[in-house]
């Protein structure tokens, strides 16, 4: 991927991402992955794997724990929802689904490690699994296939928007530079795809910023697993949450489109934002 705009680096703009957001590096806790400098075919065994992103290369035990923290996170959001579904066979079947989703999980990670080849392929591969294995375990007990989508893109944090609407709502009214600042939101989400995906940007400076994303590692992972319904569950949509906020949409002088998408059959994923003030 690179980011055209005169005078910035790439590394500049994952400085400012700040060590201490760490948490927000994996996909269960917000934006996600590292910066895709160019596709690459997958790797098939660790020395050709490239620790390129800051988190990798920093705090590679802490990326360890934060990826075990984000699975237990998983489950146990999981075990809430089964709970509380409203439907009986659910809560009654509740120990059993949580061990086959458990067991498939393990399966399919191990099934897959060719798939890593940097430390942001290892948290999209493992949140693409526990999507996969929580999406087949539900099905034959929800028996609605929407169902059992929407139930995954609550575990990946559909349900967030409630939290992050107010918060965005309060950064977009203590920003002077609006656009910059949801504009550097989308630099940093391709900052973050890693080496998985082929992005690019492209920036007018202070007037558009243009995402697009050429390839894309859940779209992979789930057209060969002949399920995929889950890419816009689990990438789509959850990407989405951060641009698509009412705090965006009331202010005005901003517009977010997403005009293509490779889970509804385009050959890319646009994302874009326009300043209307600027135009």
């Amino acid at each position: 991927g690179c980011v055209r705009r005169k005078g910035e680096s790439v590394e500049s703009v994952e400085e400012e991402r700040g060590k201490p957001a760490a948490m927000m590096a994996l996909r269960s806790g917000g934006v996600r992955r590292a910066i895709a400098s160019r596709a690459r075919t997958f790797a098939s065994s660790d020395d050709d794997r490239e620790p390129d992103h800051w988190l990798s290369r920093s705090f590679p035990k802490q990326e360890a724990w934060l990826l075990e923290q984000a699975e237990q996170w998983w489950y146990k959001g999981l075990s809430a929802l089964l709970k509380s579904e409203g439907q009986p066979s659910l809560a009654t079947n509740h120990d059993l689904i949580l061990t086959q989703v458990r067991d498939r999980n393990a399966s399919l990670q191990r099934e897959n490690r060719e798939r890593i080849v940097d430390g942001r392929s290892r948290t999209h591969l493992q949140q693409a699994c526990l999507a996969l294995a929580t999406y087949e375990k539900l099905s034959p007990w929800v028996g609605d296939k929407q169902e059992s989508l929407l139930m995954v893109s609550r575990l990946l944090g559909k349900d967030s928007a409630s939290i992050l609407n107010p918060l965005q709502r309060m950064s977009m009214w203590l920003t002077r530079n609006k656009f910059s600042m949801v504009a550097n939101r989308i630099k940093l989400l391709s900052l973050d795809y890693g080496s998985s995906f082929e992005t690019s940007v492209e920036e007018e400076e202070g007037l558009e910023c243009v995402l697009t994303v050429k390839s894309c590692f859940y779209d992979r992972f789930f057209r060969e697993m002949e399920v995929p319904e889950l890419t816009s569950a689990t990438c789509c949509s959850v990407d989405a949450l951060w641009f698509t906020s009412d705090a965006i949409r009331d202010d005005g002088s901003l517009e977010f489109s997403r005009p293509s998408s490779i889970a509804e059959g385009d050959d890319t994923c646009v994302l874009r934002l326009v300043n209307r003030k600027g135009r």
